[in-house]
């Protein structure tokens, strides 16, 4: 029976598919199917995993894997980096998606012993479940029966592969020092149990903690093709984070994806890795004027929860009570507040911002004499010439289609930055 990859599986199925696998590994049952009609090859392991694993407990194993479109662009990108023979290896390599995408153009032998002796020279990988190294080890078998048309019989297919390993990857590093190529999907989750403290504090991505971590293990040449999640590239928290790549002369660009897949909320971007001078992760370029050219911008400094009601009233706007696309919002709200205050005319801007919104800058004028303290969910704009004219201009800018292009090329995290309103390009003619 061929099972397509939508096809319904059991709750139990990903313990009978990985039987089956490892039964048609060694007797090639399936050598004459097309790799895309092949079950163990197709995106069937996956859909049986998913159905077999609860997502919570797949958001604790960060098991949410790559999928053949994204696994071959990485492939196709480390491909034309990478030695003649070189070892690759994907330190968490799940069900092995990245693996599979990278053996698709290994070469093959006139035999699938040798053809799999040769490619096991090649191909590295690690991970913590014992049953997804063997559906690993499974599918890398099926697709070498399948390129190769092989059918004769093999003994065991535990022993092949010798890199393609059970363990965690930050002791693994011997491994990740011997290889020349490096796949990477990792976990996208939170994790707080960490020993960082240079570039970070509190719960940190453990993308950031395991991609840190490569980098500190990896021989000085190697290139790292991964997919990880935006908020590396474009959080504010992250900084650090990216100024300790940059300063390993490290550098790469990105390529945004949007949502990882319909069961991970995550924005991710792809990217390659070089140990070469340069840009990390750049942003889009912006034209030559730009709105932080003609306004000063600031996060609202009131924290509701924080700051006690003290000092004078003060007309008080927050994210809630500002109507969206306002020309000219008096504020009718008061508290007491001690902090800076902000004299209208000025514009806010919602922080709150995904790239899933129909439009990513969500601002609103603010007039009145007197002046105002606002709530920190709002991006406070402040003209230059103070003018209420340089308001109406820039919140017709913030409500173009071309504006909310330019932040999710920029930013995929689910807020906005002083530093992405900042560089909004200033699109007015002239």
């Amino acid at each position: 029976m061929i099972l397509a990859p939508d096809s319904p599986i059991e709750a139990t199925d990903f313990e009978r598919l990985l039987a089956r696998a490892n039964s048609e590994a060694l007797s090639g049952e399936a050598a004459e199917l097309a790799p895309e009609v092949q079950p163990i090859l197709n995106g069937v392991p996956y859909k049986a995993f998913r159905q077999s694993v609860s997502l919570e407990d797949r958001r604790e194993l960060g098991a949410f894997f790559s999928g053949p479109e994204l696994s071959r662009e990485l492939a196709r990108a480390l491909r034309t980096r990478l030695p003649e023979g070189g070892l690759v290896l994907d330190p968490t390599c799940g069900i092995g998606d990245l693996l599979i995408a990278y053996a698709e153009k290994l070469p093959l032998a006139g035999s699938l012993n040798e053809t799999i002796e040769n490619w096991g020279r090649r191909l590295a990988g690690i991970d913590q479940r014992e049953d997804l190294v063997a559906m690993t080890k499974a599918r890398l078998v099926a697709l070498a029966r399948s390129r190769g048309r092989f059918t004769a019989p093999i003994a065991a297919v535990d022993g092949l592969f010798p890199d393609i390993i059970v363990g965690d990857m930050r002791r693994e590093t011997e491994l990740i020092a011997r290889a020349d190529g490096i796949l990477f999907n990792p976990p996208f989750g939170g994790v707080s149990d960490h020993d960082i403290s240079g570039w970070g504090m509190g719960k940190l991505s453990a993308a950031a903690i395991l991609l840190d971590a490569i980098l500190e293990a990896r021989a000085p040449d190697v290139v790292i093709a991964a997919v990880l999640p935006d908020v590396l590239r474009s959080g504010s928290r992250y900084r650090r984070f990216r100024e300790r790549i940059t300063g390993m002369g490290v550098s790469g660009g990105f390529r945004s994806h949007g949502r990882f897949d319909a069961w991970t909320d995550v924005d991710v971007f792809t990217t390659l890795l070089a140990p070469e001078p340069g840009p990390l992760w750049a942003s889009p370029p912006s034209s030559k004027r730009k709105v932080g050219d003609r306004f000063t911008v600031r996060v609202g400094p009131v924290v509701p929860h924080r700051h006690e009601q003290k000092g004078q009233w003060q007309r008080f706007i927050c994210a809630r009570t500002v109507p969206a696309w306002a020309e000219a919002f008096t504020p009718g709200a008061s508290r007491r507040f001690k902090g800076t205050l902000f004299q209208p005319p000025f514009v806010v801007v919602r922080r709150t911002s995904s790239p899933s919104d129909r439009k990513r800058a969500v601002g609103a004028i603010i007039v009145g004499e007197r002046p105002v303290a606002v709530e920190n969910h709002l991006i406070v704009l402040i003209p230059d010439d103070g003018r209420y004219e340089t308001c109406n201009e820039l919140l017709s800018i913030l409500g173009a289609d071309g504006t909310t292009d330019y932040l999710n090329d920029l930013i995929r995290c689910r807020h906005l930055t002083t530093g992405s309103v900042t560089s909004i390009p200033w699109l007015t003619a002239g």
